[in-house]
């Protein structure tokens, strides 16, 4: 995988000169970032990162599924919780005098703490957005993509050439979708074998299209069948599947509307309505008891 991500980082490096742009990446190449790779970060590891294989693992996993492929970004990840948590623990040291004496004490330790795991829980927070983010964005272009890939395997392309053909022409439409296909084009092309590629590609993305699109080429390839003949079905099936989840939405649109004006506007009409009422019942009471 660090032959692929190198070859992968350098291919994007080539291109944006070419172009004249800039690198856009999630492993961005400043000194700034290299010399804490490979000074500070790097010397500190074992202080930053558990020693705890499962968990160690399962946010290395979490991080490639976000994108950030980099082999010091679980030592990133980690240096800024901690840097998160004690920013945290600092603000709320000198805000906590003040606020004593304008809150109750249990509502100012509360809010420390608060501060504190917010801190502390961002990056996971932020890494786990990122990554349904990148799950919705295959989601919507992956059929597209299904049908270039047809179209050049039935012109007459292999596997190869076909997946290398469709990065190229969606590179500028499907940024996070060109993102995984260029990783899996890739490690093809430093020998690793296609079906632990594949397989690969659709643990990272977690899209259930992509786990079916992967069944599909195994069975095909295991069978005998023409890929062609496969995907031109699957790809009508990924084509309805598409139109389906909008219809959905649009369906579900009705009611978020409903929920959200019965929210937003029951609660004022009833305080315009019985607000003057509950107000006259108070001061009458009131009068009563004096």
């Amino acid at each position: 995988f660090n032959s692929a991500y190198s070859l992968f980082t350098q291919r994007r490096q080539i291109s944006a000169r070419l172009t004249g742009g800039n690198v856009t990446d999630h492993g961005a190449n400043s000194d700034l970032t290299l010399a804490l790779d490979d000074g500070a970060l790097k010397r500190y590891e074992k202080f930053l990162i558990p020693n705890d294989d499962k968990k160690r693992s399962a946010v290395r996993d979490a991080l490639i599924k976000a994108g950030y492929r980099r082999p010091s970004a679980l030592r990133m990840f980690y240096a800024i919780r901690i840097i998160l948590s004690i920013s945290a623990i600092i603000i709320s040291a000198i805000l906590l005098p003040s606020m004593m004496v304008e809150m109750p004490v249990i509502i100012s330790i509360s809010t420390m703490f608060l501060m504190i795991l917010m801190g502390y829980f961002a990056p996971s927070f932020w890494i786990e957005r990122t990554y349904q983010y990148r799950k919705v964005s295959i989601e919507n272009d992956f059929p597209d993509a299904l049908d270039l890939l047809l179209v050049c395997i039935e012109a007459g392309h292999s596997f190869d050439q076909a997946l290398n053909r469709v990065v190229k022409e969606i590179i500028t439409s499907a940024d996070v979708l060109v993102d995984e296909l260029s990783v899996v084009a890739l490690e093809l092309r430093v020998g690793k074998d296609r079906e632990q590629v594949l397989s690969d590609f659709a643990h990272r993305t977690g899209v259930d299209d992509i786990v079916s699109f992967i069944t599909v080429i195994k069975q095909a390839d295991k069978y005998g069948v023409s890929i062609a003949d496969a995907l031109r079905v699957y790809s009508a099936e990924m084509r309805d599947k598409r139109y389906m989840r909008g219809e959905e939405k649009a369906n579900m649109m009705p009611v978020k509307l409903a929920l959200g004006a019965v929210m937003f506007t029951v609660p004022p009409v009833i305080l315009i309505l019985i607000g003057p009422s509950v107000l006259m019942v108070v001061r009458q009471l009131g009068g009563l008891s004096l």
